[in-house]
């Protein structure tokens, strides 16, 4: 199984997601063969192309100009009396839908009237169905993209002139991390915005993997500034124990069973300043003469080994520190801020060996809004996940 990263740099449509992994290896005899089992009049095609000194592949789909108007039912029909496997098939048909409720919701119209070229072109028929091909061929099992170009400028349709992204366009691209950019041409089509939110199970930076090949799909236009108009897609080694990191900590320890209680949260606040310190607990322990006492530990960097050691003698009854370094695996973490309607937190971002990520907002933070706003804090860490969940930082 291989994973995918699409670097939608210059936006995303059908015929460049498929291009961009034909540039990665997929056979194009392969493409040809599966297409005929949809029973269309259509040939396909793909040729090598220098897109601003990029060598790129171009994707083509060869149809009538006399192509019927297909509603809906009619595509259903075709792609499910096809001989495609299962899979393909139910994938395709999920693209569709998304397609046709988006115009639905535009049009205010049921989606089983939606009559329009963007889903009644052969060539989208095509476009969807050798995508989920080309996914399969390479053995992809998890897809991560780049956030989506919104860019401005204007459209013009069957319907009349609209702004950039095509509405229906804008309708798909709800719940993705979108770049504003300053590019007066259509980056996303609906068809790319469709496949890119049905394949990509998350959307950010490059994540932490091993890149074994590098694909460029071309687009159809050519773009006014200096960026080629291509999409990337990188194949990545799969994600197991990437996004782990290997580190060596020192381990801090010592036992007391004569310190005044107060002098613990004095301590706390001491260890906590230090960046240093990685981590800090305490356990309760029976020490010799049966008497109960505190073991304090504490997981630092290596180098702070001295300073701690001095800082727990000093501050405390202890008359000397136990230390040992130890290897750990950790995920990849960062932290950033985001605005929301309580107010500004800070969020932990965690990179999981699945591909995944785990996102956990400051307590301080939340204790705060709390406070500020007269909530109880269970129901503020509800009311922020739904929210990120919303913006998709979930």
């Amino acid at each position: 199984m291989n994973n995918l990263y699409f670097d939608c740099f210059s936006g995303i449509s059908g015929d460049m997601l498929i291009a961009s992994l034909l540039d990665l290896g997929v056979e194009i005899d392969y493409i040809k063969d599966m297409i005929s089992l949809l029973n269309l009049s259509v040939s396909v095609s793909c040729d090598k192309k220098i897109v601003k000194g990029i060598s790129s592949t171009k994707f083509s789909v060869n149809s009538s100009n006399n192509a019927p108007l297909r509603h809906l039912p009619d595509i259903e029909e075709i792609i499910m009396t096809s001989k495609l496997e299962d899979d393909i098939k139910s994938r395709s048909l999920g693209v569709f839908y998304q397609l046709a409720d988006a115009e639905a919701t535009v049009h205010g119209i049921p989606r089983e009237k939606v009559h329009f070229h963007e889903i009644g072109a052969v060539d989208t028929i095509v476009d969807i169905v050798t995508s989920f091909l080309c996914l399969k061929y390479l053995d992809i099992d998890t897809v991560i993209s780049s956030p989506i170009p919104w860019n401005n400028g204007y459209i013009t349709i069957s319907h009349g002139t609209y702004p950039l992204p095509a509405p229906a366009t804008a309708l798909l691209l709800s719940g993705i991390p979108c770049i504003g950019t300053n590019v007066n041409m259509e980056l996303v089509t609906p068809t790319g915005a469709a496949l890119i939110s049905s394949i990509a199970k998350s959307f950010g930076v490059f994540p932490t993997s091993i890149p074994k090949a590098i694909g460029y799909g071309a687009g159809s236009n050519e773009r006014g500034d200096s960026v080629p108009n291509l999409l990337r897609a990188v194949l990545l080694e799969p994600t197991d124990n990437l996004s782990l990191q290997n580190e060596t900590v020192a381990v801090l320890e010592t036992e007391v069973d004569d310190l005044n209680p107060e002098i613990f949260t004095h301590l706390y606040d001491k260890l906590l300043m230090d960046e240093q310190v990685l981590d800090l607990f305490t356990t309760p322990i029976i020490m010799k003469k049966n008497r109960p006492g505190v073991l304090l530990t504490i997981i630092s960097k290596p180098e702070n080994i001295n300073k701690l050691s001095k800082l727990l003698i000093s501050e405390t009854t202890s008359l000397g520190v136990r230390y040992r370094l130890q290897q750990r695996m950790c995920t990849i973490r960062e932290e950033q801020s985001v605005t929301t309607p309580w107010g500004s937190i800070k969020i932990k971002k965690a990179y999981l060996p699945s591909g995944g990520t785990r996102i956990k907002p400051e307590f301080e933070d939340c204790r705060m809004i709390a406070q500020d706003h007269n909530l109880p804090l269970i129901e503020v860490y509800s009311k922020i996940y739904s929210w990120l969940v919303q913006n998709s930082y979930l």
